[in-house]
């Protein structure tokens, strides 16, 4: 759960918004739960993550990987073999795609 919460901690560290408008954009009652969630001694809510994404600019594809590994490392690996898109982020697609039109151009071989 630390790497959570130090994953967190940079973001919530990073951003220009207060944690009581982080807290507010999420929509939790309470900035002591951004605390919380910042020293571990709570989780993410799963079901937070596309808000707390949003409000933090971060992938929320990213975010919800970086959770189940360490929330639910059962489910992380089954998603990560079955389904391994959904846990792939907004800039490691970009990445994907320049490769494959590299590939098509023949640039990379």
């Amino acid at each position: 759960m630390q790497h959570v919460a130090n994953y967190f901690t940079v973001l919530v560290d990073a951003s220009p918004k207060t944690q009581d408008e982080i807290a507010r954009e999420a929509g939790f009652e309470s900035p002591n739960t951004i605390s919380m969630i910042k020293t571990g001694r709570t989780k993410i809510p799963l079901a937070r993550i596309p808000a707390l994404a949003k409000s933090l600019g971060a992938d929320p594809k990213e975010m919800l990987a970086v959770a189940l590994e360490s929330y639910q490392p059962e489910l992380y690996d089954v998603l990560s073999k079955i389904a391994p898109s959904m846990l792939i982020s907004e800039q490691e697609l970009r990445i994907v795609r320049a490769l494959r039109a590299a590939a098509r151009t023949g640039i990379l071989k």
